[in-house]
């Protein structure tokens, strides 16, 4: 996702190249960089020493000396990464190369608890850490993301009635204070787009992937594989257009008419009757929604293509507005039934610009409920390899 740039130390290049896997031994490393091999094994070896890096025998071949395969090490440091969301929260270590090296999934609802659920997500994390043989001092950043509307730079939840019992709270300095590591809160929708870009080639950029389950919300990759956030990070937060101005249904965040209201899951579980207790246990009415279809209802069926047709014409305007290359759909919604894609397919080809169209591709998510977590170990392994002291050092420079 990044490139060589003339900023970063020397040794710096080297772990963030072998870190995403552009470069597996010394020889590769003075290709790629262009720096003289002496030059590169002073910095490798210095980070050997350091365990910022680990050389890996390989079996021998038939001639010549074992080949030695240049990977990441321990000392470069691991993401606490925390996926928030409704029905449960997964807690995952990552390293530097963004693998996620262990998760745990937590059964536990956002409400109306927060106090229990980042407990919880604490003693998961020491689990994880203690069964890798890992302490607190080898986090070096922790990664957020949470299922509401995110003041990015204060680390809190930047809407009320979203997340409700949790506004306040200021999640990235508690994460951060217990881990003694910096701390990044993020909405899940961009976390979700972070995580597609990594399923797609650079050249398939910009890349918009819209969230579309019991809320609706979208993450903007930019051409140069970067989150669009905005000035504050409310970029994305599309769930609160007003699309069809006769729509009158009431959203949670008090206005009428936000497409939120009529066109989300929670919306064509609303229409149908169906309870969405979103306190005791709302995997209940996603589950009589998914029995309806299954037995080819004709008003669910009815609900949601006309939720898909409101949702293509939310598309076609994004798709005029930020000229994606690629668009990424994901969430309930999708998984409910082929329809509601090739609905939202059908009225974006047709409604948006044809400059817009002619090379846009859109698409199911790969990585289904694993997006935002690949998105998290993505941006940790970023802000780790950017910040980490190891590889910044005068020791690693040249004399």
């Amino acid at each position: 996702m990044s490139e060589l740039s003339t900023d970063r130390s020397p040794a710096n290049t080297i772990l963030r190249l072998v870190a995403e896997g552009k470069v597996t031994s010394r020889a590769q490393a003075a290709r790629v960089t262009g720096m003289a091999r002496s030059t590169i094994g002073l910095h490798v070896d210095q980070m050997l020493r350091d365990e910022v890096l680990a050389e890996l025998e390989e079996s021998q071949g038939a001639r010549g000396r074992p080949a030695r395969e240049l990977t990441v090490g321990r000392g470069a440091g691991y993401v606490v990464d925390v996926i928030f969301d409704r029905t449960n929260t997964c807690v995952a270590i990552s390293d530097a190369s963004a693998a996620v090296v262990d998760s745990r999934t937590i059964d536990i609802l956002l409400n109306p608890d927060p106090k229990a659920v980042i407990g919880k997500v604490l003693d998961a994390a020491a689990d994880l850490l203690s069964g890798h043989g890992l302490v607190l001092s080898d986090v070096r950043q922790v990664i957020a993301s949470v299922p509401a509307p995110v003041d990015f730079h204060e680390g809190v939840t930047a809407h009320r009635s979203i997340m409700a019992g949790w506004e306040g709270i200021q999640i990235a300095k508690i994460l951060s204070e217990h881990f003694g590591a910096p701390a990044l809160m993020d909405n899940d929708a961009n976390l979700m787009a972070l995580g597609a870009a990594t399923t797609v080639h650079r050249d398939e950029l910009p890349l918009l992937h819209l969230q579309l389950s019991t809320g609706i919300g979208a993450g903007l990759i930019t051409a140069d594989a970067k989150i669009h956030r905005g000035a504050d990070g409310s970029a994305g937060d599309i769930g609160h257009l007003r699309i069809d101005s006769r729509a009158q249904a009431r959203c949670q965040c008090g206005k009428v008419g936000c497409i939120g209201a009529y066109a989300s899951l929670h919306a064509v579980m609303s229409q149908l009757g169906i309870e969405t207790d979103s306190v005791t246990d709302p995997r209940a009415g996603r589950e009589a929604l998914t029995q309806l279809v299954r037995k080819a209802d004709p008003a669910a069926l009815a609900a949601l293509r006309d939720a898909a047709g409101h949702l293509g014409q939310l598309t076609a305007i994004l798709v005029d507005m930020f000229n994606p290359r690629t668009i990424v759909l994901g969430g309930g919604m999708i998984e409910l039934s082929d329809d509601v894609l090739s609905t939202i397919r059908g009225v974006v080809y047709q409604e948006a610009l044809s400059i817009a169209t002619r090379r846009l591709v859109i698409s199911p998510s790969r990585l289904g409920n694993k997006a935002a977590l690949v998105g998290a170990a993505r941006l940790g392994a970023d802000e780790l390899l950017d910040m980490s002291p190891q590889v910044g050092q005068a020791r690693y420079l040249a004399e």
